[in-house]
């Protein structure tokens, strides 16, 4: 692409098959046909051109050793944090993990051993119920509450009989796929009930700097904690690998930074290194304009919904790009999947996202306007048949 290109220019479309993406060209695998991927969790945008000139730039030099622990990215991370999220890391406390979802499977060996019961709040993004299972621990599933009207809640009485037996839990923050973020006051609570069962929080909050409403970082209230993010998800890099824990307290550190020594996660490639930190260092006025075009985005699919599928539950999430679609009243999961692969669109099904998911689709509506009309359309084929 000329460098020349408006990186703010979201309604362009840019083709994007032949670039080994696993959501346009593994779409046809895993849909079983020629689809419109409105499914896994990126953007089709263009990346700031600011991280297109840095990658470039280093591109030029003919070297790729192996990268050093990323000082200039850590600190970049920190700096973002304190200017995006208001809350400052101490010195020292962000490292490096070679990925978000690597880092949360380390993080449920280094803080459990097998057969421990892990806290995990369906319906929520499948990793987190992957990471349970295959280090074989037991699955402790809390569901939240959903009031009817697209408004989910922590259980706070399941939590309290959970917490009780549960040495870890891990918290989706923002809350994907059901677009809660997660007030302060409810993550005061929940630090509290955790802290007070000497239960130890992760906190997945990769897609914290879409928020709409104000994201409070988990570590901010209470520092026994962990925090995992990257600059994947909020600038479109999520390819490029890379992310960051940070671990303000001394003895969980040491024991994190332990387990993923010993699985060799603590690394990232070069490349990353200098995309993350230039997105941290010079993005944010391309995601101010990318949090807007979503804004608007948001809006219209809620116009369509409106007029063209009344019967659709949908409130607007507060964070990003996922619309949680409580699409239950036009039949059963396996019609409405069978009238998807009909009309070749393609979403993640509920049911996918543990219990609670049953009868609702997740729909990324990160994309040019023209392409989510698209897709809209032919969500609207599907549900009337």
């Amino acid at each position: 692409m000329n460098m020349a290109y408006d990186d703010t220019d979201f309604d362009k479309v840019i083709p994007r098959q032949g670039t080994g993406s696993l959501k346009w060209d593994g779409a046809h695998a895993h849909f079983g046909g020629e689809v419109l991927p409105m499914w896994v969790a990126d953007m089709d945008f263009a990346v700031p051109r600011i991280v297109i000139a840095d990658l470039q730039k280093r591109l030029e030099h003919p070297i790729f050793g192996y990268p050093s622990n990323g000082p200039d990215m850590l600190q970049a991370a920190d700096d973002w944090m304190a200017k995006r999220h208001g809350w400052r890391p101490e010195p020292g406390v962000t490292g490096m993990v070679s990925g978000v979802v690597p880092a949360l499977f380390a993080a449920v060996r280094a803080f459990t051993q097998p057969g421990d019961p892990v806290i995990v709040m369906p319906p929520v993004y499948p990793p987190f119920m992957t990471a349970v299972r295959k280090n074989a621990r037991e699955l402790l599933l809390v569901p939240l509450q959903n009031n009817g009207a697209g408004v989910y809640e922590m259980h706070w009485a399941a939590l309290e009989n959970a917490v009780r037996n549960a040495k870890l839990l891990l918290l989706c923050s923002p809350h994907n796929p059901t677009g809660r973020v997660w007030t302060a006051s409810e993550l005061q609570r929940l630090g509290a009930l955790c802290a007070s069962a000497g239960c130890v929080v992760v906190s997945d909050e990769i897609h914290a700097d879409l928020s709409h409403a104000e994201h409070t970082p988990f570590p901010a209230l209470f520092p026994r904690s962990v925090l995992l993010t990257s600059a994947g998800k909020s600038f479109n890099i999520a390819g490029m690998g890379g992310g960051i824990a940070i671990l303000p307290d001394p003895e969980l550190r040491q024991r994190f930074h332990d387990e993923i020594h010993r699985s060799q996660i603590h690394q990232t490639n070069a490349c990353a290194l200098t995309a993350m930190t230039s997105a941290w260092r010079h993005g944010a006025e391309w995601q101010t304009a990318l949090r807007g075009y979503l804004a608007d985005n948001a809006s219209f699919m809620g116009e369509y919904l409106t007029h063209a599928l009344p019967a659709v539950v949908y409130r607007r999430p507060e964070f990003g790009y996922l619309a949680w679609l409580d699409v239950h009243r036009y039949g059963s999961d396996e019609t409405l999947a069978r009238r998807l692969r009909q009309t070749r669109l393609g979403l993640n099904p509920g049911p996918s996202f543990g219990p609670g998911g049953e009868g609702f689709v997740r729909l990324n509506f990160a994309t040019p306007r023209s392409v989510l009309e698209r897709g809209l359309e032919r969500l609207q084929q599907a549900l009337l048949g």
